[in-house]
């Protein structure tokens, strides 16, 4: 089946999980980034005290979102997608509502925990499960909502703060989510049979016990391939996390302006989005098995000439290399997860390894800031992730070498 045909055909399935990729920009660092020197004023912060508590507020949610991502696997989708929703909605709203700290950290949390967790995991798990034989294409389209989220809605958030207060703004995203996003998810489950064609992979039990959970997770981790393949999932979003939060150091180490650096983001949103739709038909005909193991080599690439920097033009290369990786990753590894351990589970395999992912991207921050304040050149640190990627792919190869997928594609 053609691309096109089969965009047109489903397009209404397909936009169910871009919506919800697209949504979970509000609780993405870029986005919440943008209120932070209003957070720093009104709540007489420092920096270091406003980083302790996105870092505190994103543990939290790391911690919670294995225990909630794996109920998709037993609730139906529909009812599990407007929970996910309703809660983004209760986080918009505290954030529009937060006159006190406490409030500040728990509209956080709850931003990370039902916009970075809970909505991309709900996106990418219903089209895991919703599609087999035209899987990577579909997990290409809805995941085309995390580079739209990030080239739109910088600028409309930023235009809307020139006009009016951060947290009326934070009350306009939370009409949006009341008014737009949950009829929308409502309209799409009316029209479609995904509802129905997710209820045949719910779990047999109707409660998630102890012993069955223990056993889900004791099942994931008992597979030697979790621990071969866990590098290369952690590498990229770590790497990228730290070197990101720290890009001015990173221009002024490396001989590349501010500007430049920022002009090079648009090479990187470009990149992220073609490498994301071109993954998908490879994936559906080799399966992300045997395309894994390399879906970080453009990553390990890109560093490796940000360490070379023979010129300006090195950033852009940089940055798009960088895109590539990480557009590659949203499809490859959400597939990965459906071929190891099979679509009735998915939810919970998903969950879990995002839970460990943001643990890697809280600490991040942290090693780079203790490297550069003990004066570690960038080159030393550029290597150094550059290392991690050649290990993170032999590591990969070694877990998957043989291994056939659960389900046919």
């Amino acid at each position: 089946m053609s691309y096109l045909t089969f965009v047109l055909r489903e397009r209404k399935v397909l936009s169910f999980g871009l919506s919800f990729t697209f949504f979970s920009s509000f609780g993405q660092t870029f986005l919440i980034s943008l209120f932070v020197p209003y957070f720093l004023t009104d709540f007489d912060l420092s920096n270091a005290a406003f980083g302790s508590i996105y870092s505190a507020a994103t543990l939290a949610s790391a911690s919670i979102l294995p225990f909630l991502g794996k109920w998709i696997d037993v609730l139906p989708i529909g009812k599990y997608s407007l929970y996910v929703a309703t809660g983004l909605l209760i986080a918009a709203l505290t954030m529009a509502f937060s006159w006190h700290i406490g409030f500040l950290f728990a509209g956080i949390l709850l931003l990370r925990l039902s916009g970075q967790g809970l909505s991309g995991h709900t996106a990418e798990t219903a089209m895991a499960r919703y599609f087999t034989l035209q899987r990577g294409k579909a997990l290409s389209i809805s995941s085309l909502g995390y580079p739209i989220g990030e080239g739109i809605l910088p600028v409309a958030i930023a235009a809307i703060l020139v006009i009016t207060s951060w947290r009326t703004t934070w009350g306009i995203i939370a009409a949006l989510i009341a008014l737009v996003f949950i009829p929308f998810i409502l309209y799409v489950l009316k029209q479609t049979d995904i509802e129905q064609s997710n209820q045949k992979f719910k779990r047999k039990e109707e409660v998630i016990d102890s012993d069955s959970e223990s056993g889900s997770y004791f099942q994931i981790i008992n597979n030697r391939n979790f621990w071969l393949i866990l590098p290369a999932i952690l590498i990229p979003p770590f790497w990228a996390t730290a070197l990101f939060l720290y890009q001015v150091s990173i221009a002024e180490q490396l001989g590349w302006t501010p500007a430049i650096i920022a002009s090079a983001f648009i090479f990187f949103a470009v990149a992220r989005i073609i490498s994301s739709l071109g993954i998908g038909p490879v994936i559906d005909k080799l399966s992300a098995i045997k395309i894994f193991p390399f879906y970080i080599l453009p990553f390990g690439a890109g560093v490796m000439v940000a360490y070379f920097h023979p010129g300006v033009w090195s950033a852009f290369l940089y940055m798009a290399l960088v895109g590539i990786t990480l557009g590659f990753g949203s499809t490859t590894k959400s597939a990965l997860y459906a071929e190891l351990y099979g679509e009735d589970m998915i939810g919970t395999v998903r969950s879990f390894f995002a839970a460990i992912m943001v643990f890697s991207t809280a600490l991040s921050p942290f090693l780079m800031g203790w490297m550069l304040d003990n004066h570690i050149a960038m080159e030393s640190i550029l290597l150094m992730a550059a290392t991690t990627v050649f290990f993170g792919v032999i590591l990969a190869l070694i877990g998957l070498r043989d291994t056939e997928p659960h389900t046919a594609h």
